[in-house]
C-alpha cells in the first residue's frame, strides 16, 4: 500500500487556491469554475475593453457600426418651430463648426462606447484657472477623454446639499493612454466639475461609475471569437511549414557532420535542415538510409463555431448579426434586419445624444459662449427612404393610378405634386393635371358605366 504525506503548508495551499477558484464565475450552478476553465475573465477592467477595441475586430467593428449609424448625418441645434435657419442657430452653427466641435463631440460619444463612461473638458477663455469655477468667456475647445484619463479627487460629502455625492474637484491626463507617448509629458491637472461634463451610457441613477460597457456583455464570445479565428489560423501555419519527419532502418546506426567537418548529432543535423527548407523553396535535404515525411493534420472547418461566436457577440450589442458583419455568402442584410438596427440608431439619438447635446448647449448658454434662448435638438430621419426607395413608391402610386382609371374613377387617385413629394422633389404651383373643361381632362363618369365593355347581344 503506497501512503501520500502532505505537509500542513502545502495543504493551505491547494485550499486556498479551491477558495478562489471557487470565486472564478460562471452561469452554470453545477460548474462554479467554468469561467476560470473557458479562459474567460471574471473581472474586467478600462484596459480590457479598450485592448479588444483596439485589437478586435468584431469590438471595433460594433463600437464603429453604432457610432457611424447614430452620427450618419448631423443634427441640428434650432430654435423651436422654426424650419429655416435662423441668426442664432447660424451663429451656434459657427461656433460648432470653428472649433471641430461635432467631430470631437462624436469622439465623446465613441470614447463612452468603449468604456464605462466618457468626459469632456470644456475650455473656455474666461481668464481662470482649470481647477476654478468655470466663469463667463468664449468657447476655446472641448476635450474628449476616455474614462482612464479622468478621475475624481474630493467629494461633495454635505448630505443637505443638492449636489451630495457628487464630485467637488476633477483630475485629467493631459496625454492619451498609450504605450509609446514619445516623450510626450504625462501630468494630472485639476478641473472643477463646472468644466467637465460626463457621458455614461446606462448609468440611470447619475453615477458615471455605473455606466455600462457596450463590450462587456458579449466580452466572452470575443475571447471566443479570438481563439476560434487564431486557432484556425495557427493550424494553417503548421500545416504550411512542413515538419518534416525521418524514418530509420532499426538496425542502422545514422551519424551526422556538420557544415565544417565536425562531428554532431543527427536530430541537430536535421533540424538545421528543416529550418533551411521552410526559409528557402528551392532547398532540399539530404537524409542517410533514412525515409523523410511530411506531417500533416486535418484542419477543422472554423465556419460554423465562427458563426456560432459572432451571432453571440451580435446579440450582445443588439444589432442584427448580418449588420455587424457585413455581406456573407448566400446571407444578406434583410429589410427587417436594417429596420432593427435603425431603430437601435434612433433609440441612442433621443436616449444619450440628445440629452448630452443639451446639457453641452445649456451649460454654454450659462457661462456665455452660447446666446440664451429656447432650443431643441432635431435629427434628420435615419429611416427615410433612399432615391432608389422613392421611385419604386412613384412607381407604385402611378400604377395604382392606372388601375384605379381603368376601374372607371374619374379623377386620378394621386396629383402630380403628391408624385413629386414621394420622389423627394419641391412642388410646383400648376400640378400639370386637367381639370374639367381642359382638352386633356377626362370625360364625366356615368352612373351606370362599367370598366367592362358591353357584351352585344346577337340577334
Amino acid at each position: 500500500m503506497t501512503t501520500i504525506t502532505v505537509n500542513a503548508s502545502e495543504l493551505d495551499v491547494i485550499r486556498s487556491r479551491e477558495a478562489l477558484a471557487s470565486f472564478a464565475g460562471a452561469l452554470d450552478a453545477k460548474r462554479p469554475t467554468a469561467w476560470c476553465q473557458y479562459g474567460y475573465k471574471t473581472e474586467l477592467t478600462f484596459q480590457d475593453f479598450l485592448t479588444a477595441y483596439e485589437r478586435g475586430g468584431f469590438g471595433h467593428g460594433a463600437v464603429h457600426r453604432i457610432l457611424d449609424g447614430c452620427w450618419q448625418e448631423l443634427p441640428r441645434i434650432k430654435q423651436p418651430d422654426t424650419d429655416k435657419p435662423g441668426s442664432w442657430e447660424k451663429k451656434v452653427g459657427q461656433i460648432m463648426v470653428g472649433i471641430n466641435a461635432w467631430g470631437k463631440f462624436k469622439d465623446f460619444d465613441r470614447r463612452n462606447l468603449v468604456g464605462r463612461f466618457s468626459a469632456l473638458i470644456y475650455r473656455v477663455a474666461d481668464g481662470r484657472k482649470l481647477f476654478e469655477e468655470l466663469g463667463a468667456g468664449k468657447l476655446v475647445d472641448i476635450v474628449p477623454l476616455y474614462e482612464n484619463q479622468i478621475k475624481p479627487t474630493r467629494w461633495n460629502e454635505d448630505e443637505n446639499s443638492p449636489d451630495y455625492g457628487k464630485p467637488l474637484m476633477f483630475q485629467y491626463e493631459t496625454a492619451p493612454p498609450s504605450s509609446n507617448d514619445n516623450g510626450r509629458p504625462r501630468t494630472w491637472i485639476n478641473v472643477h466639475p463646472s468644466r467637465v461634463q460626463i457621458l455614461a451610457e446606462g448609468a440611470v441613477n447619475g453615477d458615471f461609475y455605473n455606466g455600462v460597457p457596450l463590450l462587456k456583455a458579449g466580452f466572452n464570445s470575443l475571447v471566443d471569437l479570438e481563439k476560434i479565428t487564431g486557432g484556425s489560423a495557427e493550424s494553417f501555419l503548421k500545416n504550411s511549414s512542413r515538419t518534416i519527419s525521418f524514418e530509420y532502418d532499426p538496425m542502422g546506426q545514422p551519424s551526422a557532420m556538420g557544415e565544417n567537418g565536425e562531428k554532431t548529432s543527427v536530430r541537430e543535423a536535421h533540424e538545421e535542415q528543416v529550418r533551411r527548407l521552410n526559409r528557402n523553396i528551392d532547398s532540399a535535404i539530404v537524409t542517410q538510409g533514412a525515409k523523410a515525411g511530411v506531417l500533416q493534420t486535418s484542419i477543422a472547418d472554423p465556419s460554423k463555431p465562427f458563426e456560432v461566436a459572432a451571432s453571440s457577440f451580435a446579440a450582445s450589442v443588439r444589432l442584427p448579426f448580418t449588420i455587424l458583419v457585413g455581406q456573407q455568402t448566400g446571407r444578406l442584410a434583410s429589410n427587417e434586419d436594417k429596420i432593427d438596427a435603425t431603430k437601435r440608431y434612433k433609440a441612442r439619438q433621443t436616449f444619450e445624444i440628445t440629452p448630452a447635446l443639451t446639457e453641452f448647449v445649456t451649460r454654454m448658454q450659462q457661462c456665455g459662449a452660447i446666446d440664451k434662448g429656447d432650443f431643441e435638438i432635431e435629427w434628420p430621419d435615419i429611416a427615410a427612404p433612399s432615391d432608389t426607395e422613392k421611385l419604386d413608391n412613384v412607381g407604385k402610386m402611378t400604377a395604382a393610378m392606372q388601375q384605379g382609371y381603368q376601374a372607371g374613377l374619374t379623377e386620378p387617385i394621386f396629383d402630380s405634386n403628391e408624385l413629386r413629394k414621394a420622389a423627394g422633389y419641391e412642388e410646383r404651383k400648376n400640378d400639370g393635371m386637367p381639370t374639367e373643361g381642359d382638352p386633356g381632362a377626362l370625360p364625366p363618369a356615368d352612373p351606370g358605366a362599367t370598366s367592362k365593355q358591353p357584351i352585344k347581344a346577337s340577334a
